[in-house]
């Protein structure tokens, strides 16, 4: 329910005048029931045609033609609408195809898919001020998660990177997959990272980086499954790290406090440690062996999280925030251009971001388009410092 001061039409009902015993009825001040109904009109377009006048002078003969002033755009579509074809991109994941069949569909628009492709360009101009100041804020943050996965240029493959945080997200097109391309993505980063076991995040000190542990259950899940002594080592590691788990939820949930916990978890590293050495001493089962010998060069980065309360121990919320482009990826696929390549990136930290700090990611991108394309300049950015954003 809406408030009376916000419904645009009010219809109101009252009884018949008399009752059937013959006696008046008094209707009340106020009803006794409300019922809303809430539909769309039916909208169109706006056009504003813009012509421009020419003229001769008298005296030389000179031509002279009027210009359009600097806050009509150039192109045939206005920030409302490059903003839309933005935002049904990176929020719905819609293919350029798709997009346009919308547009026909819903406003009787028709527009190229080239068209359609500069849309999405000049959104990737409006956006990059925005865009960077979402990099900047991670990298300044003291926890941060960090993944990858793959993109495609074509036939190409290219990865697409993010580094998370509480109230942000950053995407980065990177050709490879390397050390590099890590060093790219973090930049001056200088917090704490989780992130899987992959090698590509070694240059953050072991001191300064957090596994994923249910990463770690899945690896342990595996060599649980093996016969003869590797077995039993999975299936230990594989007990202690569900001990781990719900020893972090009973202290989150405030059923052990912080004394009971940081014994218990004392006690599990030990344990953690003996079990690792243990296989890391196995005869027959090479492969548990140097998997257990690889964890124990490593080990100290499955406890990171004891440093800082803020750390957690698994990697999902840079997971969750590759879901929605491996989905959009499904949809349509690869991009075609190096356009496309910056475009995906942004518009998905824009939208991510949008959603993390609870503001409308349209109503954002639609003043970034705006304050562009007419006013020259964009002024518009992320409240990180303030719950909410004016998108008026």
């Amino acid at each position: 329910m809406v408030p009376e001061s916000d419904v645009d039409q009010i219809q109101r009902y009252f009884p018949t005048a008399a009752c059937g015993c013959g006696g008046s009825i008094f209707v009340d001040p106020e009803p006794r029931c409300r019922h809303q109904v809430f539909d769309i009109p039916v909208v169109r377009f706006s056009v504003i045609e813009h012509q421009l006048f020419g003229g001769q002078c008298n005296g030389c003969g000179k031509h002279h033609c009027a210009q359009t002033p600097d806050s009509v755009p150039s192109g045939q579509m206005g920030p409302n609408l490059v903003a839309l074809i933005a935002h049904l991109s990176g929020r719905y994941h819609l293919s350029i195809r798709n997009i346009q069949d919308y547009l026909v569909e819903h406003w009787q628009l028709h527009f190229s898919l080239g068209a359609l492709s500069q849309a999405q360009a000049k959104a990737t101009s409006a956006l990059g001020d925005p865009y960077r100041q979402i990099g900047d804020f991670v990298r300044q943050q003291p926890v941060a998660h960090a993944d990858e996965t793959r993109h495609f240029r074509g036939n190409e493959c290219r990865w697409l990177w993010s580094l998370v945080c509480v109230q942000a997200c950053y995407f980065l097109t990177q050709a490879s997959r390397g050390k590099e391309a890590a060093d790219r993505l973090l930049g001056e980063f200088t917090g704490y990272l989780v992130t899987d076991d992959y090698v590509g995040y070694n240059r953050v000190p072991q001191s300064r980086r957090q596994l994923c542990w249910p990463h770690l259950i899945r690896k342990f899940i595996d060599i649980a499954g093996r016969v003869s002594n590797g077995g039993k080592i999975g299936r230990r590691l594989l007990l202690l790290a569900h001990a781990v788990i719900r020893t972090r939820h009973r202290w989150q949930d405030q059923l052990i406090d912080e004394a009971v916990y940081y014994r218990r978890m004392q006690r599990l590293r030990r344990s953690f440690h003996q079990t690792l050495e243990r296989g890391a001493r196995l005869r027959i089962d090479g492969r548990t062996k140097r998997q257990c010998q690889h964890l124990l060069k490593r080990e100290s980065m499955c406890w990171t999280f004891l440093k800082d309360h803020r750390i957690p121990l698994d990697n999902n919320s840079a997971e969750r925030a590759l879901r929605p482009y491996v989905i959009w990826r499904k949809l349509s696929f690869a991009t075609q251009s190096y356009q496309g390549d910056q475009f995906r990136p942004l518009i998905l930290s824009i939208v991510g971001t949008a959603q993390r700090i609870g503001i409308s990611s349209y109503q954002f991108i639609r003043i970034a388009c705006h304050q562009s394309m007419i006013e020259g300049e964009v002024k518009v950015r992320f409240p990180f410092d303030t719950p909410r954003l004016a998108t008026s």
